[in-house]
């Protein structure tokens, strides 16, 4: 069973010159009356995170850079790295909380399709399922809803702790 910590505010965002609110890689729980239980880790951006529903990846002890094929490649924040959803734009340096688990929003690409496997892109912060060769599968996030012919910012997912899994 997962702890939660009291107190937090997932849209939390703090300096990068101040101390951080919580220790690295704490995680939160929030029990959201809409939309049910999630889970949220702490940590720093590395690298500008340009909005809420940003995809980022764990590229070192708890710093969250946003996603793509690159940053996703092996012999880098590859397999097996932890992934999650920024919960705010955040400057480089800035702390703040990343969503791990639960049902949440998403950025993806035009056309990602409901319950199909996602992977990396060239997009900063963007998932598709267009298994494009030699993007990542991401396990463990699924979209509720398809997105539509336009990049979306906040598709409808779910998310069970994702990381990044094969090179398609």
């Amino acid at each position: 069973m997962a702890s939660a910590v009291i107190g937090i505010s997932k849209d939390q965002v703090t300096a990068a010159t101040a101390t951080p609110e919580f220790r690295l890689g704490t995680v939160g729980g929030y029990d959201d009356p809409s939309v049910g239980y999630q889970e949220f880790v702490y940590g720093r951006a590395n690298g500008a995170v340009t909005a809420v529903g940003y995809v980022c990846v764990e590229e070192t002890g708890f710093d969250y850079a946003m996603i793509n094929t690159t940053k996703t490649t092996a012999g880098t924040a590859g397999f097996g790295s932890r992934v999650g959803v920024a919960q705010a734009a955040l400057s480089d340096n800035q702390y703040g909380w990343f969503q791990i688990y639960g049902k949440g929003s998403v950025r993806t690409l035009a056309s990602a399709a409901k319950g199909t496997r996602l992977n990396t892109t060239a997009t900063d912060g963007a998932l598709d399922d267009d298994g494009t060769a030699g993007s990542e599968a991401i396990f463990g996030v699924v979209l509720g809803t398809a997105t539509g012919a336009s990049a979306a910012t906040n598709a409808d997912a779910y998310l069970t702790y994702p990381s990044v899994g094969t090179t398609l």
